[in-house]
C-alpha cells in the first residue's frame, strides 16, 4: 500500500473538492479548507487550519495562475495518510503536523504556565487540529499511517 490507498471499506465517503487557487496535492496529503479551496493542512499558526479534514485519494498538479483543480478526496473512512517523523500507536489520536498535508501523533493538552488567552488558545486548538484515530501503529521512521478519519 501507499498514501492515498483505502485501508478498510465501510460506509466510506468519497467526494470531488475544488482545491485553492494555484494549488496542488499529494495522494494521502491531509487537506482542509483555506480561503476558496481546500488545500495540504498544517498546524501552521498563520494558517489556523482546523477541521474537518479530507485526504487527497491522487495527485493533483498546482495549476496555472489563477486557475482551481479538483481532487477526488476521501471525507469518511479508513485511509493510509503521508506522516512526519515519529511513531503513532494504534488507538492513538493523530493530528495535522507543522508540514503542510502530513499528521503527526496529538499531543494533548498541556495547561500553561499562565493562563494567558493566546496560551489557552494555542492548547484549545489542538482538539481541533485532530484529524482521527490510528489504525494501525506506525513507527518513528514510517512515512505513512492508517487511520480512522473523523467524519465531516
Amino acid at each position: 500500500m501507499v498514501a492515498g490507498d483505502i485501508y478498510k471499506e465501510f460506509g466510506m465517503k468519497v467526494s470531488r473538492y475544488t482545491l485553492k487557487t494555484n494549488t496542488g496535492c499529494v495522494k494521502g496529503d491531509v487537506l482542509a479548507y483555506d480561503t476558496d479551496g481546500w488545500a495540504p493542512a498544517d498546524a501552521d499558526a498563520t494558517s489556523g487550519n482546523k477541521g474537518p479534514f479530507t485526504v487527497a485519494l491522487e495527485t493533483v498538479t498546482a495549476p496555472g495562475a489563477g486557475n482551481q483543480a479538483t481532487c477526488k478526496v476521501l471525507e469518511e473512512g479508513i485511509v493510509e495518510v503521508n506522516k512526519v517523523t515519529g511513531a503513532i500507536i494504534k488507538g492513538g489520536w493523530v493530528a495535522i503536523s507543522t508540514t503542510p498535508g502530513k499528521v503527526k501523533a496529538y499531543s494533548a493538552l498541556d495547561a500553561p504556565a499562565t493562563y494567558t488567552e493566546a496560551a489557552m488558545q494555542t492548547e484549545f486548538d489542538k482538539i481541533e487540529q485532530r484529524v482521527g484515530r490510528c489504525e494501525e501503529s506506525a513507527g518513528n521512521d514510517a512515512p505513512t499511517v492508517k487511520i480512522r478519519l473523523l467524519p465531516i
